[in-house]
């Protein structure tokens, strides 16, 4: 899960306004949790060892890919999973640990699921998904790059050519969209030098094949 770095009804639920509702730790006023979604469920927020753990439920009928949160004493956290190989599925339970400082009043901005469609705020689900389109797009200039690798076996002028990648906002692209770029080229040059200089094209081959199927899961778009 990159950074590119989240069982019963729940008890004290109250309408804030359209599409989004509050929870209350029980006997806390501090404690609250504002959820901007219709189908993802706040199940607890309660004390852990470090801070809070935040429970929550996929409460639609499809797979969860990505999910949003943003706090009142500090940054929002948005975990995007078609970075690797999950998703969280209809009815599946996870938890986000919250640092103490975050505790006060964590709001669930959106998800997003694997059919490109959203839930929560529509602005924010956009820069999610302009995101994964300039990384898809960074990734259709990575793969051959990596296939002819495997076949050199040269990953010096791998790296140089990961390195000479476009990763700026242009006038035809938005800034999001090249976050999305500079997140795929990060990715690709960390994994080049940790390759097993022992094994470097199957290393590679590797590579090529889970570049492949991530395109595979950003190709799925559509208008939140």
């Amino acid at each position: 899960m990159k950074n590119y770095g989240f069982a019963a009804l729940l008890f004290g639920l109250g309408l804030l306004g359209l599409g989004m509702t509050v929870y209350r730790q029980p006997g806390s006023q501090e404690a609250a949790v504002i959820n901007n979604t219709k189908d993802l469920e706040v199940i607890s927020l309660l004390p852990s060892g470090t801070g809070y753990d935040l429970l929550l439920r996929n409460a639609s009928a499809k797979n969860i890919n990505g999910y949003s949160l943003a706090f009142k004493n500090g940054p929002s956290v948005t975990v995007d999973l078609t970075v690797g190989e999950r998703v969280i599925f209809p009815g599946e339970k996870f938890t986000e640990h919250l640092p103490s400082a975050d505790k006060t009043e964590p709001t669930i901005r959106y998800i997003v699921f694997d059919d490109g469609t959203g839930d929560g705020d529509n602005a924010a689900i956009a820069e999610l998904l302009a995101r994964r389109s300039g990384r898809r797009e960074q990734l259709e200039r990575i793969v051959p790059m990596l296939n002819n690798a495997v076949a050199s076996g040269d990953v010096e002028l791998l790296k140089m050519q990961l390195q000479a990648l476009p990763d700026k906002a242009t006038a035809s692209n938005s800034l999001y969209f090249a976050q999305g770029m500079q997140d795929a080229k990060e990715d690709a040059l960390l994994a080049a030098t940790k390759l097993d200089k022992g094994n470097v094209r199957a290393g590679l081959a590797r590579l090529v094949e889970a570049s492949s199927r991530q395109m595979i899961r950003l190709s799925k778009r559509a208008n939140p």
